[in-house]
C-alpha cells in the first residue's frame, strides 16, 4: 500500500506519546464527521515532535472544535490546536524538484577533452561470417 499525503483541517500538538490516531479521532467525534486522523513524527533538535492531523467534516465545524478543545487535558498535557492552512492551487510543494530544474551541463563538462599528448585510439572491428565461426568452433 502506498503512503498517501494526508491533508487535514486541524493540527494538534502537545499530546502524550502514547496517544494513537484512533484516540484523536474519538476526541473529535462529537463535533462532526471525522474523515481521518493521522499522527506524523517530525525529527527536531530535541527528539521527535509529534503532529496530529485530523480531517473533520463539514469544514465549518473545525473552528468550533478548536475553540472547545483548546487547552483540553489529555493524559496530563494541554492540547494545542490550530487550523490547518488549505493547500493553494498551483503552488509547488517546497523541496519537490522536477528533473528539468537541474542546471544543464555542457558536453565539455560531461566529457572532458583528452590531453593533446595522448594519441588517438584506433579500434579495428573484424567481421566473421557464421561459417567461419562454425569452422573455428568445430575444429
Amino acid at each position: 500500500m502506498r503512503p498517501t499525503n494526508f491533508q487535514g483541517n486541524i493540527h494538534i500538538i502537545n499530546f502524550p506519546p502514547s496517544t494513537s490516531a484512533a484516540e484523536l479521532a474519538e476526541l473529535f467525534d462529537d463535533f462532526g464527521l471525522v474523515l481521518g486522523a493521522h499522527i506524523k513524527s517530525i525529527p527536531s533538535t530535541g527528539g521527535h515532535l509529534r503532529l496530529g492531523i485530523v480531517s473533520l467534516a463539514p469544514d465549518k465545524v473545525a473552528d468550533k472544535a478548536i475553540e472547545a478543545l483548546q487547552g483540553y487535558q489529555l493524559g496530563g498535557q494541554k492540547l494545542k490546536l490550530k487550523r490547518a492552512k488549505p493547500p493553494v492551487k498551483g503552488e509547488k510543494k517546497q523541496g519537490a524538484r522536477r528533473p528539468t530544474e537541474r542546471p544543464m551541463q555542457s558536453s565539455a563538462e560531461l566529457f572532458p577533452a583528452r590531453m593533446p599528448s595522448e594519441p588517438p585510439r584506433k579500434v579495428i572491428v573484424e567481421y566473421r561470417g557464421r561459417r567461419a565461426l562454425n569452422r573455428a568452433t568445430t575444429l
